[in-house]
């Protein structure tokens, strides 16, 4: 008991004689304590199955004491050369810092890194190095799902994807921690200590299949050098809920390494670059007349060979005198004067209210950043932009408003905005409330059914068959193919290409749109995204359940 008695006297001795010159030992102790911030762990996202796309390791900010490690400076530098590789020279500044009892010597150093380092230093008896929790985000899959995920920067900030979008909610709150601290820089254990946790962040499963995410991506980098497309997104949906199931970018890049890619591929161009859609955008012309009692699919057109619009005349992709077509057969046959023809039947302003409510001119809402909200003319526009948006130009879209709307027009014409969120757990693993908005009815269950069976009536053509034909299923889309506007010259130079298709045709259940931008190697929507529409379709339907068709396609009705 003496013996503790005297050690107690002695160590307060000490703290008199060598800190409390002035006399005051609560100042003393006040110049002892430390803080240290204690990082929220930031949630991990995963796909819809638990596959892990984004998630954080344990690693370590590497600091120092300078009053410490300046007279072993060298011996230190040579042991960090060893584990952390770089040069002396590298760490000597931050070793020998004057003036300050700290400094940074290293960051995101692995965990298993650190302890080796330490292990060294120990075994050599050098001191002076301490470390800080700063753990590295990390992205198992590379490139896969990149431009959906995004990236951190280097204070762990989301920069891009829903690494941005819900970077407040990833991110957490960070803890504190107080205690005191001896002058060699170890804490006194029966010092203070006073902990505030971190609460670590949210955890956000998607919607995405990384198995269909891995194959859209492989098949559109593939199909874009075949055609040779500039750019191109791929959006898988399933139709009955709005949930995005793929969404690929060509080109993409590394989430582990965004400083290697070009800065033009770190966004989605999915949600984030607008185009004209070309003839894709007849499904919506044919809904909005039909839906307004205007036409049926059976409806006779006369089409003649030109049509006046303003001061331009309108023809088709063909040449063609006066032909009879149905409705069914100017969808088909993507008669440009046949849809002018039909959309001319309701006034202007009900075309661009119909629009509208498909959600085009609008931003859909998907929890992306940088989200487009594409181009509509003004609702009073002239009668020659009625008839351009019709067939889908002079208005422009994002590859995730047109999917979306057309799965809403084939979805017995019940709208569901696009997610990509499945749901999110807190950091007990809580379920969290998602807000979503509530579907919307957009044309009659009558409508959907009528135009569903018209988009089958592309695979009349027998060539056509074998370009965007699923097989097993009865299936049906639209094929497109626009000028592309090239902001370098401000005109017209290029084209865009594209194909949006949907199967089961009896009660469609997945959408698949493909977009090929800037196309040198085709000039139709069928020969150039087909392919890549047939190959994820015929992948995505038996993963998901869908049994095949067992009911005979409708065919013929096209000319009368």
């Amino acid at each position: 008991m003496c013996a503790i008695m005297l050690s107690l006297c002695a160590g307060r001795l000490l703290q008199v004689q060598a800190f409390d010159t002035e006399g005051d030992a609560a100042a003393a102790t006040a110049r002892l304590q430390q803080a240290q911030t204690i990082p929220a762990a930031r949630g991990q996202i995963t796909d819809a199955y638990g596959t892990v796309l984004a998630t954080t390791e344990p690693a370590f900010a590497i600091t120092a004491d300078p009053t410490l490690t300046a007279p072993n400076a060298a011996a230190i530098a040579d042991v960090l050369v060893a584990h952390l590789g770089g040069e002396p020279a590298d760490y000597l500044p931050s070793l020998t810092k004057p003036n300050t009892r700290f400094a940074y010597v290293a960051k995101k150093v692995p965990a298993a890194t650190y302890a080796r380092v330490v292990a060294e230093l120990n075994d050599r008896d050098l001191s002076g190095i301490f470390r800080e929790v700063d753990p590295v985000r990390s992205y198992p899959n590379n490139e896969l799902a990149s431009n959906i995920v995004g990236f951190t920067g280097w204070d762990g900030k989301g920069q891009g994807g829903l690494e941005l979008s819900m970077n407040d909610q990833l991110t957490g709150t960070d803890g504190k921690e107080v205690y005191d601290q001896a002058p060699n820089g170890n804490r006194i254990p029966l010092g203070s200590n006073v902990l505030d946790p971190a609460v670590n962040g949210t955890n956000y499963q998607l919607t995405i299949d990384a198995e269909l995410q891995w194959m859209a991506e492989r098949g559109l980098a593939q199909q874009a050098k075949d055609v040779r497309a500039k750019t191109g997104t791929v959006v898988v949906m399933n139709i009955k809920t709005g949930e995005v199931l793929a969404m690929a970018n060509y080109p993409s890049f590394d989430s582990n390494k965004p400083g290697a890619a070009k800065p033009e591929h770190l966004g989605n161009r999915a949600v984030q670059s607008a185009y004209e859609p070309g003839s894709v955008q007849k499904v919506l012309t044919m809904a909005a007349v039909i839906d307004d009692g205007k036409a049926t699919d059976e409806t006779r057109v006369v089409v003649p060979g030109r049509i006046q619009s303003g001061d331009l005349k309108i023809k088709d992709v063909w040449e063609h005198g006066e032909i009879h077509l149905t409705s069914r057969g100017i969808l088909a046959k993507s008669s440009n004067i046949g849809t002018v023809l039909l959309a001319r039947q309701i006034p202007k302003q009900r075309l661009y209210d119909r629009l509208r409510d498909f959600g085009l001119g609008q931003p859909t809402g998907v929890e992306l950043p940088g989200e487009a909200a594409g181009y509509l003319p003004k609702r009073e526009m002239p009668d020659y932009s009625r008839d351009q948006i019709s067939f889908g130009q002079g208005l422009s879209v994002t590859a995730i408003q047109e999917a979306a709307a057309v799965a809403g027009i084939v979805n017995g014409g019940v709208y569901n905005s696009p997610t990509i969120v499945k749901g999110a757990t807190d950091a007990e693993g809580n379920a969290l409330e998602i807000e979503r908005p509530e579907p919307r009815r957009v044309v009659s269950a009558e409508t959907s059914t009528m135009v569903t069976s018209m988009m089958e009536s592309i695979l009349d053509r027998d060539d056509y068959t074998d370009l965007l034909g699923v097989e097993n299923y009865r299936s049906g889309g639209k094929t497109g193919t626009a000028q592309r506007y090239n902001d370098e010259c401000s005109c017209y130079r290029g084209r865009t290409t594209s194909y949006a298709g949907v199967a089961p045709i009896e009660n469609p259940e997945i959408l698949t749109y493909v977009v090929l931008d800037d196309v040198k190697g085709g000039d139709s929507g069928a020969k150039t995204a087909g392919p890549l529409y047939r190959d994820v379709m015929e992948f995505a339907l038996p993963r998901y359940g869908v049994m095949p068709s067992t009911t005979e396609p409708h065919t013929g009705g096209q000319e009368w």
